[in-house]
């Protein structure tokens, strides 16, 4: 099992490698056309504040991620102590959810301007919620396999999917450039506000089983009808977006232009694609330690209940919400590529740290402080790989970046659940931290020398 996890390792390593290999320097054709500093749609209101679409996307994320956080914290434990799944098999469910999300970000990518951000919104929302009603009605691992890819089962921490490749170039196309990164700040603060309701509404669980004496199938299957509920709020929530959310499509003279987008036509597209693979190696680090994971590490390790777990969730989800309203105030200052880099690399100091903790205590106190970092990297990131290409390719930026780190995560999930199969191991907290410290250093010498329109650039 262990060498399977350096197998992974390696090979993410080796394609890291290659990437960098490619970074001596940057094609005219890869710059983005540098614009006014305030280029874009007008905000409305006082200077600084997104349009009514943009606070609408901020709701849908809100709304979205207290269900994700639900899923995130009950689907392990449901499905292995709750069904009698094994780990093995939990991995590969979380497996499958991810390839349904890699295939539809795919779809969405080559569909580009074709289709309706609002359209593709609302669908999404809906399966969703359809997904989520087998969870309640069935046992079936075979029925379950086909929400897990449909429904997103797999509720990462890291944001991953279309809806995310939907909401990055939607959110970047209502923004002022001078406000981008604020605006993708309140983005990430809307999502970990979610995630601190979705894990108090965990607590409904512990409740049940102590207080009502719910078994704990049923105490969970009552919670993802909650779930389900949210899912279908954000379907509300999505169909009221204007056209200003659209995409206005491209320019005349576009590499984009025809009946589908090619990304490998794009005029950055070797930047795109350098920045994108890198997010791969990021992403299959992240799902080996994602929030499904780490509650089954507290219910197994340290004996904790769901409630604990969504205690621990809350309590970092506000050490997030403290980096994420700092992160453009520190970008503004040091710049977003070392903003988005050195925060990553005391988020993963922490995780070392985390896994050899000798005590809940000592645990718990780690991951908080890990908190203080990990997100703080999200609002910078996407502000930065929008600035850094062309308007009219910013759907191919995010579509990309979403597919490299979905292929980076399909088989991450897969990779926990073999080192898990037989006992809980440290094993891939230690691989998560390891891969991500080296992600941190490929992306600072890949673009250190690459910086937005308004940092100069």
């Amino acid at each position: 099992m262990a060498e399977s996890a350096a197998n992974a390792g390696g090979g993410a390593g080796v394609y890291m490698a290659l990437v960098m290999q490619q970074t001596d320097s940057i094609p005219e054709s890869d710059r983005p056309s540098a614009g006014p500093p305030n280029s874009g749609p007008p905000d409305s209101g006082q200077a600084g504040t997104p349009q009514r679409d943009a606070w609408l996307m901020y709701a849908g994320r809100g709304t979205r991620d207290a269900a994700r956080t639900i899923m995130a914290v009950l689907i392990g434990i449901f499905l292995v102590e709750g069904l009698g799944f094994s780990r093995s098999e939990l991995g590969l469910l979380l497996g499958i959810s991810l390839a349904g999300g890699l295939l539809l970000s795919f779809a969405l990518m080559f569909a580009g301007t074709r289709l309706s951000r609002r359209a593709s919104f609302v669908v999404i929302a809906v399966v969703t919620s359809l997904a989520g009603v087998l969870l309640i009605v069935t046992d079936n691992i075979w029925l379950l396999a086909l929400g897990s890819f449909f429904g997103a089962y797999a509720a990462s921490g890291m944001h991953v999917g279309p809806m995310i490749q939907l909401e990055q170039s939607g959110l970047a196309q209502v923004s002022r450039a001078s406000h981008r990164t604020q605006a993708f700040s309140y983005l990430t603060l809307s999502s970990a506000a979610g995630r601190i309701a979705g894990a108090a509404l965990v607590g409904i669980a512990t409740f049940l089983i102590e207080a009502r004496d719910f078994d704990l199938v049923d105490a969970h299957r009552v919670v993802f009808g909650i779930y389900i509920g949210l899912n279908l709020l954000t379907v509300v929530i999505y169909a009221l977006l204007s056209p200003a959310a659209e995409s206005k499509g491209v320019s005349a003279g576009s590499s984009q232009q025809g009946p589908w987008v090619n990304p490998l036509k794009a005029k950055a597209r070797r930047r795109i694609l350098r920045i994108s693979a890198l997010f791969g190696v990021d992403s299959f680090s992240g799902g080996l330690i994602f929030d499904t994971f780490f509650a089954i590490w507290l219910f197994t390790q340290f004996g904790v209940n769901e409630g604990t777990v969504g205690a621990v969730l809350i309590a970092t989800q506000v050490a997030n919400l403290v980096s994420i309203w700092l992160a453009p105030k520190v970008a503004s200052r040091f710049g977003l590529l070392n903003t988005l880099v050195f925060t990553q690399v005391a988020s993963n100091l922490a995780l070392l740290g985390f896994a050899f903790a000798p005590g809940i205590a000592v645990a718990i106190a780690l991951w908080v402080l890990r908190g203080l970092f990990d997100e703080m990297d999200v609002p910078t990131r996407q502000s930065y790989v929008m600035s850094i290409v062309p308007e009219d390719e910013r759907d191919v930026m995010a579509a990309t970046n979403n597919l490299g780190r979905g292929i980076g995560r399909l088989p991450s999930t897969a990779v926990t659940g073999a080192l898990w199969a037989s006992s809980v191991t440290i094993a891939p907290w230690l691989t998560g931290a390891g891969l991500k410290l080296a992600y941190n250093a490929a992306v600072y010498l890949t673009f250190r020398g690459v910086q937005p329109p308004e940092e100069g650039g």
